[in-house]
């Protein structure tokens, strides 16, 4: 059943689903609470939930929180480049 007050992705994205994703279990949490269980504005700045809605998939290297585009995220991906 999903819930209505979460993001609708909630249920599969690794930043909810994977424990250490963010190397800082502090730092996931309040991600978790600050997007997937804040609210639909919240959700849509998302920057998880809108690169999976334009590319349909999210590399594990974009954050919520991520200043790129969705287009530099996916050069960023492309040539492999995730830790800078």
């Amino acid at each position: 059943m999903e819930d209505s007050n979460c993001c609708p992705n909630f249920n599969v994205c690794k930043l909810v689903d994977t424990s250490g994703f963010t190397g800082d279990e502090g730092q996931r949490k309040q991600y978790i609470q600050s997007y997937c269980r804040a609210n639909e504005l919240k959700w849509n700045s998302c920057k998880r939930l809108i690169t999976k809605y334009e590319l349909h998939f999210c590399p594990d290297f974009v954050l919520p929180d991520t200043p790129l585009s969705v287009d530099e995220i996916m050069d960023k991906f492309d040539v492999g480049d995730i830790n800078n």
